[in-house]
């Protein structure tokens, strides 16, 4: 194809400049209409030659490229096994006095089956994270100076091994955060492949010097943007995506030049034990620094430690309410922060929908994750013409689906919530209220309780569909980040309405 390019380049131009020259014989109408014929042919050997030269680059890039090497990390056997038992059950009561008591101990579990999966890890110091990023900083200034093929080449290391070991990936995600396996595969792995193959393909093309237009007055001087590495990055992620919310960041900080500090969640530090195996081997198969990524574990201390650290930039995942501290204990030393927080999301529903065909998606919406997911709709604003139809058929839809441990069936349609008990009564308590406010149970709203409810073995909060929820009740004000559907009546299929409820 370069040689096409190149030849077509060749050929074209002569000819263009022939027709060009023609033009000065004959009429002004032959002389116009020439003039353009060989400015198309010339504008085409351009073309053609761009096209030669791209082509010839992409093959040089191709031909420069490493081979990828395939990397073995053997799971362990919690990571390895569907099924586990004669394992010691957690008690959730612990976590009462864990957070306030500022305890020194992470505790790992299973939410569907409350099994423990090893002993507790201890939770970091100001002094322990800050050697970790000191160690971070020393693999960073190696980093830096690194190409960007060095850079894709441990992406592609990355995601081969990805690629390669889905099903395990998907199993240790289930494991930590109750998801259920299809959540896994889709919203973690797929994601996350996506997220490697647009950085690979595209990221060199938007991290290079950029040209800017220096004005009139300055016409003497040429002017461009650099874009060059910070140096370390931290980040603050959540439970929910115990796989994506640590690769996420971690792409793009390879992709950059620089080296990153994760402090996760201490409903899903178990985890990282695979996923940490996995980015040290596949990043030291990939001839990167050691070091380059690594992980902290504990509470609000220990995300606080690694705020004011002295890390060059800092991304936190999570709630407005934590948000505002981070802001501000990164306010002292001026560190950039990108925040990604939470939510009220509204869905409208108008009287012309076909709702046979919204049903579904709708309940996706809802309930991928168990409606643990920041982009997940929380209002749903259905006019009266369709109202009544609209909430038959989701609840229909909702009493159909199946909950319990997804690794014990592939048959499970629902998962466990991860922040266990107390999440849970704060659930209840949301829909308790808005039922004194007259809204309608038509599905779910318990709290599962006896030996009889096979529900009450793990951290099962049932799917819950309200109707008639008033616009005053904590339900609509509060983020739920949980599996309740809130339906709210338009009056007279108002659009009018219908937004400003949206923006109550």
């Amino acid at each position: 194809f370069a040689e096409f390019g190149s030849k077509m380049a060749a050929y074209l131009a002569p000819v263009g400049h022939t027709i060009i020259k023609a033009a000065e014989d004959g009429d002004l109408a032959s002389q116009a209409m020439l003039l353009i014929g060989g400015l198309i042919v010339l504008k085409a050997a351009s073309v053609a030659a761009s096209l030669a030269l791209a082509l010839l680059a992409a093959a040089a890039s191709a031909l420069s490229q490493k081979a990828v090497p395939r990397v073995v990390v053997e799971p362990k056997t919690f990571e390895r096994e569907d099924v586990l038992s004669g394992l010691k059950k957690f008690d959730p009561s612990v976590l009462e006095g864990a957070a306030t008591a500022k305890s020194k101990l992470v505790y790992q579990w299973d939410p569907c089956t409350m099994d423990l999966l090893g002993e507790p890890l201890k939770a970091m110091d100001k002094t322990e994270v800050e050697e970790v990023v000191s160690k971070a900083r020393l693999a960073s200034t190696s980093w830096a100076k690194s190409s960007f093929e060095e850079r894709r080449h441990a992406l592609r290391t990355l995601l081969k091994f990805v690629i390669e070991n889905q099903e395990t990936i998907a199993r240790v995600s289930v494991r930590d955060s109750g998801k259920t396996t299809v959540d896994a595969m889709i919203g973690e792995v797929l994601t996350t492949c996506e997220k490697f193959q647009w950085t690979i393909n595209n990221g060199e093309r938007y991290l290079k010097p950029e040209a800017r237009d220096v004005g009139a007055l300055m016409l003497m001087k040429k002017v461009h943007v650099e874009w060059q590495p910070l140096g370390v990055i931290g980040a603050i992620v959540p439970w929910n995506y115990p796989f994506h919310n640590v690769f996420n960041p971690m792409i793009a900080t390879i992709m950059t030049g620089n080296a990153l500090v994760l402090k996760v969640s201490e409903y899903a530090s178990w985890s990282i034990d695979y996923y940490g195996r996995v980015i040290n081997a596949c990043l030291e198969a990939a001839g990167a620094p050691p070091n380059l990524v690594q992980f902290v574990v504990g509470y609000g201390e220990t995300g606080n430690a690694l705020v004011t650290s002295g890390v060059d930039k800092l991304i936190f995942v999570g709630s407005p309410g934590v948000g505002v501290h981070v802001m501000r204990a990164a306010a002292a030393t001026l560190t950039p922060v990108v925040l990604e927080l939470g939510g009220k999301d509204p869905f409208v529903v108008c009287e012309d929908t076909d709702v046979d065909a919204l049903v579904q998606t709708a309940c996706r919406g809802v309930w991928q994750n168990m409606g643990q997911n920041c982009a997940g709709p929380e209002r749903f604003f259905v006019y009266e013409g369709c109202y009544q139809e609209f909430c038959d058929k989701v609840t229909a839809l909702v009493k159909q689906m199946k909950q319990g441990p997804p690794l014990h069936s592939a048959n499970v349609d629902c998962g466990a919530i991860c922040m266990g008990p107390k999440q849970m009564a704060h659930y209840q308590r949301l829909v308790d209220d808005a039922c004194s406010k007259g809204a309608k149970v038509l599905s779910g709203g318990y709290l599962p309780k006896g030996k009889g409810d096979p529900l009450t073995g793990g951290s099962f909060y049932p799917p819950t569909v309200l109707a008639d929820v008033p616009e005053n009740a904590d339900i609509a004000q509060e983020e739920i980040f949980g599996p309740i559907m809130c339906i709210f009546k338009v009056v007279g299929n108002s659009d009018s309405e219908a937004v400003r409820m949206a923006n109550n």
